[in-house]
């Protein structure tokens, strides 16, 4: 006969005696350091009945189908390293409901960057807002041990000279900072095999020119450079053409009338005492059909010269009317209210007064067609991010311009730039005019999404080049059009629009 009496079961404390990557073999190694968005097996016993799982003192998701007494499967969660305690942050902690444990492991995640310090001894060491080309610096963040990478401007600081100590890094901005990307113009850059993380602070380096007023200007045009570091100007080239006279309004603008430059154009260029800076692409490029193919490093392409009699005319007869700058009767007439200038034929594009709300998408400026569509950069670059790449274009605004869009749409129509000069803030307007042809320069990751609350153009942006094409292609169009996104009615538009292109920054 056999007898039965009635006993609680007995729950005991987890333990965790090691950590493993949750992978298949032979990659499921034990690890003694972990990050982020990892998968891992918590190794030891008494698992079966966990309630909760830090790491770092973030609760992780726990599904108890993925584990044993003795296992444990888990994700760990996302981290904001600067909130955590520096008690808890390499700290594993896993309860049940008779008590808990912990288990000590670096748990690390991509580089996060507070602040920059100077070297020098306390109490000198303060925290600083600018930094200059050769100054030693101490970076404090997190996450910071055995960096990959350290950039200033995209620029490589040596490795080999690094310090490091628990929560920050000793480094010598590179003593030359020439050829900095003008799309990472005062950022250090940070990269470790966990991630990149960026800081934006002032460095007096080499010139650097964002913005170009006017790319196309007959000699003796005003042209204005904007950018940072514009310090001690030794030589300005324009073009490829030496500029010899010229005002430096600002450390982010000079100021200067246009040389005599050839129909090849040519680049930009100046040298400080801190360096030399030289752009990306040519500027008054006027035989566009010999750079169409980016044979060189400062080509541009053409997506639309609204020139008669080549590939690249690029205009697929919408809106707007195509006018020459020149009496020539073969022609259309010219219109003295655009001037004289430019490189010869031109869009101009009208549009009437748009009340609030309302749209003119049938009347719109449309570059290429499905038939045709265009190239904007090599097949090489189309993983490029957006900041790497800018549209350009001019324009000549003959009446003032207020309260309706200029929208940018790439064919596949979920993505839209936005080119709003009048718009000073949220609140306030400007009626905008321009002083002749300027040059308008548009960033490709300022093509977004739409978002709920902000609107059209206002959402996420672009991650790729390839992202304004449709799925699996190389080449695209683009459509602009006007709408009011406003709740009063807009001013009416004229306006002239000429060489649209894509150049690398």
């Amino acid at each position: 006969m056999l007898l039965s009496s009635c006993r609680k079961d007995t729950v005991n404390v987890p333990v965790v005696t090691s950590v493993r990557n949750y992978a298949a073999s032979p990659n499921d190694t034990l690890v003694q350091i972990i990050n982020p968005g990892q998968w891992v097996v918590l190794e030891g016993k008494n698992l079966s009945g966990v309630t909760m799982v830090l790491f770092g003192s973030i609760p992780a998701t726990i599904n108890s189908a993925y584990g044993t007494d003795s296992h444990m499967v888990v994700q760990i969660p996302s981290i904001p390293f600067p909130s955590i305690p520096a008690s808890k942050l390499n700290e594993i902690t896993v309860f049940n409901k008779v008590g808990s444990t912990t288990y000590t492991i670096n748990i690390i995640g991509a580089p996060i960057i507070s602040r920059v310090r100077n070297s020098d001894a306390s109490p000198k060491d303060t925290v600083i807002a600018t930094i200059f080309s050769a100054q030693q610096i101490i970076i404090v963040g997190f996450n910071l041990k055995n960096a990959t990478k350290i950039e200033f401007q995209g620029i490589a600081a040596d490795l080999t000279k690094v310090t490091y100590t628990d929560t920050s890094v000793i480094v010598q901005v590179p003593a030359d900072l020439s050829g900095s990307a003008a799309s990472l113009s005062n950022t250090i850059s940070y990269t470790t095999r966990f991630g990149t993380g960026n800081l934006p602070i002032k460095i007096i380096g080499p010139a650097i020119v964002n913005r170009i007023s006017y790319e196309f200007p007959k000699e003796g045009d005003s042209v204005y450079l904007y950018g940072h570091n514009f310090v001690s100007v030794i030589h300005l080239y324009f073009g490829g053409a030496p500029v010899t006279s010229y005002k430096v309004l600002s450390d982010s603008v000079i100021g200067f009338t246009a040389p005599e430059i050839s129909d090849d154009g040519g680049l930009v260029f100046i040298e400080t005492r801190a360096g030399t800076f030289t752009s990306a692409y040519k500027v008054h490029d006027i035989k566009f059909i010999n750079t169409v193919n980016f044979v060189n490093p400062g080509d541009v392409n053409i997506l639309g010269n609204i020139e008669w009699g080549d590939y690249y005319f690029g205009y697929a007869w919408w809106g707007g009317s195509v006018t020459k700058q020149s009496s020539n009767p073969k022609e259309a007439d010219y219109n003295a209210v655009f001037g004289a200038g430019g490189t010869g034929q031109y869009l101009e594009y009208t549009s009437n007064k748009l009340n609030g709300g309302a749209g003119d998408d049938g009347n719109a400026i449309r570059l290429s067609n499905d038939k045709n569509p265009i190239r904007f950069v090599p097949p090489a670059n189309l993983n490029d991010p957006g900041t790497s790449w800018a549209l350009k274009f001019e324009i000549n605004v003959a009446n003032p311009w207020n309260g309706s869009t200029l929208c940018i749409k790439s064919d596949t129509a979920i993505y839209m730039a936005r080119y709003e000069p009048w718009k000073i803030s949220s609140s306030k307007t400007i009626s905008y005019i321009t002083k002749g042809w300027q040059t308008v320069t548009i960033p490709l990751s300022e093509f977004r999404l739409t978002d709920a609350t902000l609107g059209d153009g206002k959402g996420a942006s672009i991650t790729k080049v390839s992202d304004l094409f449709k799925p699996g292609k190389e080449t695209g169009t683009l459509k602009l059009y006007l709408h009011n996104y406003g709740t009063n009615a807009s001013t009416s538009f004229d306006a002239a629009f000429d060489n649209f292109r894509v150049v690398k920054r």
